[in-house]
């Protein structure tokens, strides 16, 4: 069985609680005040999990970018961050993650344009958490526990 990370370069995030509250519906909370709603695909008013995963690598490759877009094109630039995810449904696995992040670069001439371009991907590769542990592989573990037995008798 995994265990938690120990070694000094590891720490653990804060939690993230995703909460049952109705059928094939959960309330996710960080403890920060931030909450979303996680339903099965196609659920109005809320995120699939696969969204999710999306919305994580469009968000923070887009995060990693901004110094670089916004530091070129200036502090208003208009900025979009797009991941599609391909889903093989036999193995019930998401195959392929793929992210494009536009942003309006009119007013640059070309040649800064493309040295902006490689400079937003080399961050993306360098500073996104989510896309460099998709890329090199994360062991997830899951554990089951009866809450009653669990919680101090009272």
């Amino acid at each position: 069985m995994a265990t938690e990370p120990t070694s000094p370069a590891t720490s653990l995030t804060a939690p993230v609680t995703a909460t049952r509250t109705g059928p094939w519906t959960l309330s996710v909370d960080n403890g920060r005040g931030a909450t979303l709603t996680i339903g099965m695909e196609g659920a109005e008013g809320s995120f699939s999990p696969v969204e999710l995963l999306q919305a994580a690598l469009a968000g923070c490759a887009a995060l990693s970018a901004e110094a670089q877009l916004v530091d070129k094109l200036g502090a208003d630039a208009s900025v979009s961050s797009t991941a599609k995810a391909a889903y093989d449904r036999d193995t019930n696995r998401i195959t392929h993650l793929s992210n494009t992040i536009a942003a309006d670069m009119a007013s640059l001439p070309a040649e800064r344009i493309e040295k902006l371009i490689q400079a937003a991907e080399r961050s993306v590769g360098t500073l996104c958490t989510v896309k460099r542990s998709l890329t090199h592989g994360i062991e997830a573990t899951t554990t089951v526990h009866n809450e009653a037995v669990d919680q101090p008798a009272g």
